[in-house]
């Protein structure tokens, strides 16, 4: 995995995870740094603590917040090939409140270098999303980029400090996935697009909005495994 692979596509991917692409400007440039927003693959910025099953996430490192912030995310658990399930509860304490955070699944990297990869996550305002991000692209497989979980009834816990549970599972003769949050299973899909991926890489995301108030306060997330 190269972390400049989603560079270029670092605009896409942030405003599909950060819930309010309105507040954001679209850089003309898009990339790394100072240009925009950027997508880093950094297995060390997700710590583990084996005595506790859990990776943590923690930042307030401010070159991560320019006009389209930064996706940050890890290949820090083992793959699954073919993908059978996920499970993992995920507490956010600090940071943005739209900004999101969970998993990439069934990462495979193409001919020529662009990664493929499905993503699943929540935020702290109660809302999930799903999808495959490809290179620049970001298809969502949900109708909207972002879903109130809690629009019929209270499916996610939302602030600071709340637990929610976040499982995937794939039945392996219709390629069907459902996503399940908190016991409540709100959504199924199929990954139809081509290439087919069935399993690859596993790991988290968090992503660092424009508008954190770093050093202040950080981004802190905490991924549970049972």
């Amino acid at each position: 995995m190269k972390p400049a692979t989603w560079a270029a596509g670092a605009v896409s991917l942030l405003l599909m995870l950060s819930a309010c692409a309105n507040a954001l400007t679209a850089p003309t440039t898009p990339g790394g740094g100072d240009e925009g927003g950027g997508s880093v693959q950094d297995d060390s910025l997700f710590v583990y603590d084996g005595a506790n099953s859990t990776y943590s996430f923690y930042t307030t490192d401010a070159s991560y917040v320019g006009p389209n912030g930064y996706t940050l995310w890890s290949l820090s658990r083992p793959s699954q090939s073919p993908f059978l399930s996920r499970d993992v509860t995920l507490v956010k304490s600090s940071g943005n409140l739209y900004a999101g955070f969970g998993i990439v699944f069934c990462e495979y990297a193409l001919s020529g270098g662009t990664e493929t990869m499905l993503v699943a996550m929540i935020n702290a305002n109660g809302q999930y999303s799903v999808g495959e991000a490809t290179g620049s692209v970001y298809a969502p497989y949900t109708a909207s980029t972002w879903v109130d979980a809690n629009a019929l009834s209270q499916v996610l816990n939302k602030g600071y400090g709340a637990s929610n549970e976040l499982a995937l599972s794939r039945d392996a003769g219709s390629g069907q996935f459902s996503l399940i949050l908190n016991g409540v299973h709100v959504f199924d899909f199929k990954d139809q697009r081509l290439p087919l991926v069935t399993g690859g890489g596993e790991g988290y995301l968090a992503v660092i909005s424009p508008q954190e108030s770093f050093p202040d306060k950080p981004v802190s997330i905490v991924f549970t495994e049972p």
